[in-house]
């Protein structure tokens, strides 16, 4: 009876001893495993807050040094940019840009001439690439940059349509004049025309000249103007001799242009145009 008791002692403390430590046991909670999705962050797409493009001339309009400054819309390490330059679809030159500052720089030796296109190729730490047109004749943000060689270049012409003449005065009723100062210059140095003035020449020597009155909104655009009421005092002609009309144009810079426009000759009496 007595062993019994101590069996019976012995079951009840075995299962105390078991309860004990189910209660004094914890089991930590299984902390939920995060998905691919959830860790990355999705890549931004690739593109272009701004961009600005300057020229840097040479020595000659031969050509000029194009420079890019573009600011991505997000940046990555191993994110990249290639600043391209196309001309009928063939690609003329191309650089990788430095990424500093948060920018894109690149510059480009280009020869002078018209129909450039100016492209920035972005590629992605991941492969992906995309390219942004940031002047094109389709899409232009700076035409001159474009159109290089007839940036780079000035010119001014005369054109002489009509004219009366009395026997002593010559005036020019009809015409066109027409200023074009460079377009691309160095750090953006504004070129625009000072002065423009007629030249009326009898058999090769100076007779008179006629300074014109530019618009005031010229500004560093062409000057185009119609040409009226300029009037020369002309000498007693002989038949065959000549006059020449010619346009002196000169620039804020000191260069001086010059064009021909109309050529008369004198014959029994009568003045004939015969060059506009």
């Amino acid at each position: 009876m007595k062993k019994k008791k101590l069996l019976v002692l012995a079951a009840l403390i075995a299962v105390f001893a078991l309860t004990f430590c189910a209660c004094g046991s914890k089991t930590e909670p299984t902390q939920p495993t995060q998905t691919a999705a959830q860790t990355n962050v999705p890549a931004q797409p690739l593109g272009l807050a701004s961009w600005e493009m300057t020229a840097a001339t040479w020595s000659s309009p031969n050509g000029a040094t194009v420079i890019l400054s573009a600011v991505p819309t997000s940046h990555t390490d191993g994110d990249s940019a290639l600043f391209t330059v196309r001309m009928e679809g063939e690609e003329v030159a191309s650089v990788a840009c430095e990424y500093k500052d948060g920018c894109y720089t690149g510059s480009l030796d280009l020869n002078a001439a018209d129909g450039y296109c100016y492209f920035v190729i972005l590629t992605g730490a991941d492969g992906t690439s995309t390219e942004v047109a940031v002047n094109t004749p389709t899409a232009p943000t700076d035409e001159a940059l474009i159109n290089m060689e007839s940036s780079l270049n000035s010119y001014c012409s005369l054109m002489v349509s009509d004219f009366v003449f009395d026997g002593k005065w010559l005036t020019v009723t009809g015409g066109q004049v027409q200023v074009q100062p460079p377009r691309i210059t160095n750090a953006g140095e504004t070129i625009t025309c000072a002065e423009a003035t007629l030249v009326l020449s009898m058999n090769g020597a100076e007779i008179g000249t006629v300074q014109l009155a530019l618009p005031k909104d010229a500004g560093d655009e062409s000057v185009d103007m119609p040409l009226t009421g300029a009037a020369f005092q002309i000498p007693e002609l002989e038949d065959d001799q000549q006059l020449a009309l010619r346009l002196d144009a000169k620039l804020s810079n000191g260069q001086v242009l010059t064009a021909p426009g109309g050529s008369w000759t004198y014959n029994d009496g009568e003045l004939l145009l015969i060059a506009g």
